[in-house]
């Protein structure tokens, strides 16, 4: 199965490509999460306490806000499907 990746940053680990292919039919976008962090050499948290935080992160399968999916984190990607991960700018002055 292959899942699309598309961002507003290079994501760590994936420097060079668009795509993660797993061994199985299905992956929940948490356990795409958990393992796109796992692969950077750079810790890098999507999720804590089993939480995206709105403040630091965008998150979108096939452009469609995940909490407005049926299952939320727990929504299960498919083969050919598009996650999105924005990192959202930090205001200062």
């Amino acid at each position: 199965m292959k899942i699309y990746i598309q961002s507003n940053f290079v994501i760590p680990g994936l420097e060079e490509r668009d795509s993660l292919e797993f061994d199985r039919s299905e992956i929940s976008l948490k356990e795409f999460l958990i393992e796109l962090s796992r692969l950077a050499p750079v810790k890098i948290e999507y999720l804590r306490d089993g939480k995206v935080d709105p403040d630091e992160w965008e998150i979108e399968v096939n452009n469609k806000p995940y909490y407005n999916c049926d299952g939320g984190l727990d929504t299960l990607l498919r083969d050919n499907d598009t996650v999105t991960i924005k990192i959202m700018a930090i205001g200062g002055g």
